[in-house]
């Protein structure tokens, strides 16, 4: 092949290997192989030599040399920048680019023209520490290297880097200028600080070695750098040349360590710093110029065969003392292989080669210099395996987010602080900074909470003066920047006087997003301050996890991996248990197949199309994470809004469980319920002298005291068709108070009517299973009398609210606007109406839409929360709402086989088969389901926690397609299914 056909091929190869040009369409088609059991070795095979002889040979003494250059460019700069580049690609043979600041479109773009106009493949490199992001704007970033040190995960550490190669791979990128080896012994070293993974070098090692092992595994080149060591200075390399005082002992002890590890773990390169190190070269040469460093103490001592990069060659730590040519030269005669940002090529190709002539550099060493650099072209470019490889997005949220979770510290928590367990408090947020969005969010999900936002200390300050803050609130404090470096407080400024503004008596906790070691200086707060929360990054995966942690929907754990000051050390940081509310996560965490999931996708879209509802909400929580939360279709058929997490449903008899039943248990609880007893003894006022008197309530809640199933109330209160104007008004007015449905208001005593129709309705004698709403009217009683409040009253403040439950509430409109309630039927019969915001039940809707049987509203997380609280026995963090045991005792079968049935609870058949659930359910499971479409079981076996609603009612309660189509139980199975495959596949592993 001559050089012209070469240089087309080389071409055409990068079009297939560099993914720069690979679109998103064609991400899931070949790409490239993982290296993860075949690591680039630093001998050659036969193919391989005979690759790197031939295109040596090709080459003059001055295009080897030109081979080392590496070449800054910006993919924003414009054409001119962008011609004149190529220029030096065409022209100097040059071997590879760095690029700098740009966005991915024209970044790509570039590496395109500038491969195109090669000779051979160009190895492209970028600083890319966090990402591309680092380099290229409106892409999203991974954590710094200071959280991921603070996580001190190695296997979630190499899993970062992987991710980053993968990112770096898709772009055309050959060559990843990370990870940063230095330990950062300086706390005021002005250039490295958060680049690092901590102050420790054993630690640093080890993070070291997996970064390493992740980019390259992914086929990417990794580098560590700065050798000898950049941690322990305090002047920044591009601006000045600093010194490193450590003796010999000391760099082997303290700084080599992470880059003998990173050469261990199989790092292709290594970058040398702009540094003054006496004890490693007295002359006082820059350790990026210096032979005895490079070849005695990186390629000797440490074992090094690989690439060896200078810096960039502009920094004014070497740029200021030689000349732009000369110091390019100085670099490559001291043993870099790659001569990075050299600024004038061709004057220093000209002045090396003139060494060649003066018999200062010989030939071997420059073709040295080159076969180092062709071979990991071969690698890199020439020779990359190809794999299928899938959507890495997923794993890479999964990721990022668990390195937020185990990097989050807290320092400080007096009396047990945090988690915030009782939200049925006044709580009252104070956000200082910018981008401040997602916590607050994230925070909504979980309590009803006031929010201030201030831009600064200094707005927050005046502002608040202005406020009466409330003493009793449970206040969060949290201040936002952006900024890594020590320059105006880290960017917080003076935050700390916002603190002073908090009423001393009040319980804060406040929350850093930012570099911790803006806690440097300050061991002293004010006394309401009880808990302080460090939050590595101001970044939306480091916002939302934190708003999880401090509501206690997972432990707390990070430790310090760099000393704060001499309180806070290295290894400090105090753990926080969670106390049991649902976290948000993903199916990728439990090692779920996504793919899997994606069928429940297909059976409600086959469900929608069909009509057997218009939408629905679906949340699936595992192990107290959720790991779907789903909305679809509309809240109607006909231009009806889309369907969001949002929207409320009439959970029709889920009430019976959300409820009575829990109800019930909270005053079993407190003392004032015994299932063992008759209504004689509950309600004797509506029961004495009649056959109801004798009922137990655990017969009543198990549906085997002998009650019909259903009355239909409404039909007594008609006449000709029409409600009865003796019963019923237009409006709310005197007696005529109960809301029943729009426009349509019933006697505020009428309820008693309705017990007395039961009473009156002959029981059937017999002590087996038939399910029956009508024992609920008399609960609903008990529930008001022994509370001393109306049923909805009781659960709001008993239950709902210490849960933060902000949707699951009676009488939604009361609170919500109709457009973010599903409706219900179109009632033709009775209220003859489109059912809106009212409960869609007749007789609760008479009971004025409070009632034991039928009322709640709520949407499908509310609902999970409350079955996960139930999962979890009753129990939110150290509060015992309802005993554990009680909780055991109603989901329990009460009265197996004959009737499968818990205290309120519905339960799956005994032989698990045509009942109401799937058939992988475990028996242990409990729930309910509504006649709206609705439907909740909780599996404390597999830990399980399933939510459906829909309101397939609308607009006519006969469709039932949903249960003909096994909807729900169909779904119900997938997850299953996906749960067992993840259990095999994870037991499979192990052994």
């Amino acid at each position: 092949m001559n050089r012209k056909t070469f240089r087309k091929a080389s071409f055409i190869l990068i079009l297939i290997v560099g993914s720069g040009l690979i679109t998103s369409a064609l991400l899931k088609t070949p790409t490239r192989k993982p290296l993860r059991k075949q690591h680039v070795s630093f001998t050659t095979d036969k193919e391989e030599e005979q690759w790197i002889a031939s295109e040596l040979a090709k080459l003059s003494v001055k295009e080897r040399i030109a081979q080392s250059f590496m070449v800054a460019c910006w993919s924003n700069k414009g054409k001119e920048h962008l011609a004149e580049t190529e220029t030096l690609v065409r022209e100097q043979k040059i071997g590879g680019l760095i690029f700098f600041q740009g966005e991915r479109d024209n970044l790509q773009e570039a590496i395109q023209q500038m491969q195109s106009n090669a000779a051979l493949p160009l190895l492209i490199g970028m600083d890319a520490e966090w990402g591309t992001a680092m380099r290229l704007s409106g892409e999203p970033r991974f954590p710094y290297q200071q959280t991921i040190g603070a996580a001190n995960d190695l296997k979630l550490t190499e899993k970062i880097g992987y991710h980053m190669g993968i990112e770096c791979d898709m772009l055309g990128i050959h060559m990843n200028f990370s990870p940063v080896a230095d330990v950062n012994l300086n706390p005021q070293n002005p250039v490295i600080g958060f680049r690092a993974f901590g102050s420790n070098p054993q630690q640093v090692a080890k993070q070291t070695a997996a970064m390493v092992k992740g980019i390259e595994d992914a086929g990417v080149i990794s580098c560590v750098k700065h050798f000898p060591g950049h941690g322990d200075t305090d002047k920044d390399s591009h601006k000045e040349l600093p010194t490193v005082s450590h003796s010999v002992n000391e760099f082997e002890s303290k700084d080599f360590l992470p880059f003998k590890s990173g050469i261990e773990a199989g790092t292709r390169s290594v970058m040398v710093a702009h540094l003054n190190v006496p004890a490693l070269d007295p002359s006082g040469t820059p350790s990026s110029l210096s032979k005895p460093v490079i070849e005695t103490y990186l390629r000797k001592k440490l074992g090094f065969k690989g690439l060896v990069i200078s810096d960039a060659l502009n920094m004014k730590a070497v740029s200021e003392k030689y000349g732009k040519s000369e110091v390019v030269a100085k670099a490559y005669l001291a043993g870099c292989d790659i001569l990075l940002f050299p600024e004038n090529v061709p004057d220093a190709i000209n002045l090396i080669y003139s060494k060649v002539e003066s018999g200062e550099l010989s030939k071997e060493a420059i073709n040295e210099h080159c076969r180092r650099i062709l071979k990991a072209k071969y690698h890199a470019i020439v020779h990359k395996p190809m794999i299928k490889r899938k959507d890495p997005a997923p794993e890479r949220r999964l990721i990022i987010n668990q390195i937020h979770e185990k990097a989050l510290l807290c320092v400080k928590n007096e009396g047990d602080n945090l988690p915030i367990d009782k939200v049925d408090k006044t709580i009252i947020r104070i956000a200082v900074g910018t981008h401040t969005s997602t916590f607050r969010d994230r925070l909504n999900d979980y309590a009803k909470i006031t929010h201030y936002k201030y831009f600064t200390p200094e707005e927050a300050v005046r502002r608040l003066k202005e406020i009466n803050l409330n003493p009793d609130a449970i206040y969060i404090l949290d201040f936002h920047s952006d900024a890594q470096r020590a320059r105006n407080n880290y960017g917080f400024g003076s935050w700390k006087k916002v603190l002073d503004l908090i009423p001393e008596d009040a319980k804060a906790s406040v929350i850093l997003f930012g570099n911790p070691l803006v806690l440097q200086n300050e061991t002293a707060f004010p006394k309401a301050v009880k808990s302080i929360v460090c939050s590595y990054e101001n970044t939306a995966p480091a916002q939302e996890r934190t708003a999880q942690a401090i509501m206690g929907a997972f432990d707390t754990e990070g430790k310090l991996a760099t000393d704060i000051n001499t309180s806070w050390k290295t290894g400090f940081g105090i753990t926080v248990k969670g106390n049991g509310r649902l976290k948000y996560s993903q199916p990728e965490e439990l090692g779920l197949n996504p793919d899997k999931l994606k069928e429940v996708d297909d059976i409600v879209s086959k469900a929608i199309e069909a009509k057997a509802f218009p939408g629905c909400q679906i949340v699936v929580a595992i192990d107290g994470k959720i790991i779907m939360q789903k909305s679809y279709g509309t809240t109607i058929y006909e231009n009806g809004d889309s369907v969001t997490n949002e929207h409320i449903y009439d959970i029709a008899s889920i009430t019976k469980i959300a409820s009575s039943t829990t109800a019930l248990m909270r005053l079993k609880t407190l003392g004032q319920f015994d299932e063992r007893k008759d209504l004689n003894e509950l309600v004797p006022e509506y029961v004495k002298g009649t056959p109801y008197a004798e009922l137990k309530a655990i017969d009543l809640l198990t549906h085997q005291a002998g009650l019909t199933p259903w009355i239909a109330f409404y039909k007594r209160t008609l006449e000709n068709g029409e409600l009865d104007a003796s019963i019923y008004s237009k409006t709310d007015k005197g007696i005529y108070n109960r809301v029943v449905a729009d426009n349509i208001f019933i006697k505020d005593d009428y309820w008693k009517t309705m017990l007395k129709i039961i009473v009156e309705t002959p029981l059937t004698g017999k002590k087996s299973y038939e399910y029956s709403d009508l024992s609920y009217y008399f609960f609903n009683k008990y529930i008001e009398q022994t509370s001393g409040m109306g049923q909805n009253e009781f659960v709001e403040k008993e239950i709902y609210n210490p849960l933060g439950l902000q949707t699951m509430t009676y009488l939604p409109l009361k609170k919500f606007s109709k457009k973010r309630i599903a409706p219900t039927e179109y009632d033709k019969e009775f209220r003859k109406q489109l059912i809106h915001g009212h409960v869609h039940d007749p007789g609760a809707a008479m009971m004025g839409g409070v009632a034991g049987h039928a009322g709640l509203f709520s949407n499908a997380t509310d609902l999970a929360a409350l079955m996960q609280f139930l999962l979890n026995k009753g129990q939110l963090g150290d509060q015992s709402i309802i005993k554990k045991e009680i909780v055991d005792q109603f989901t329990a079968c009460q009265f197996c086989p004959g009737n499968r049935r818990g205290i309120g609870f519905d339960k799956p058949t005994v032989s698990i088969k045509n009942g109401p659930t799937c058939d992988l359910v475990s028996p242990s499971t409990f729930g309910h389901s509504g006649f709206t479409g609705t439907i909740t079981w909780a599996d404390p076996e597999n830990k399980v926690n399933f939510v459906f609603l829909s309101n397939r009612v609308y607009p006519d309660a006969d469709n039932w397609k949903i249960t003909k189509m096994s909807v729900r139980t169909e779904i119900q199975r997938v997850i299953y299914e996906a749960l067992f495959e993840a259990r095999q596949k994870r037991s499979a592993s192990a052994e």
